[in-house]
């Protein structure tokens, strides 16, 4: 095979493979706009909250565990007042 007809071809898959990356390229944009994404800050934002959240569950557990122990001192199981 002449080394013309060598570079002609390797330029046309160079080409062909412009094309399919290029479609993928575009493919993969729709598929993407598609998900509900969110930017880098509100998912921070969105951590952030998430954590303040489960530090006040943890807090008012152990509030309800005092109150449930101390209702347990003042009336133990089996006092018949």
């Amino acid at each position: 095979m002449p080394a013309d007809k060598l570079q002609q071809l390797l330029h046309e898959l160079q080409q062909q493979g412009a094309v399919i990356s290029g479609d993928l390229r575009d493919a993969l944009g729709v598929a993407l706009n598609r998900l509900p994404l969110v930017s880098q800050a509100e998912f921070d934002t969105q951590a952030a909250i998430l954590e303040r959240t489960r530090q006040k569950v943890a807090r008012l557990e152990a509030q309800l565990a005092e109150i449930e122990r101390q209702l347990q001192e003042q009336h133990p199981p089996g006092d018949t007042d």
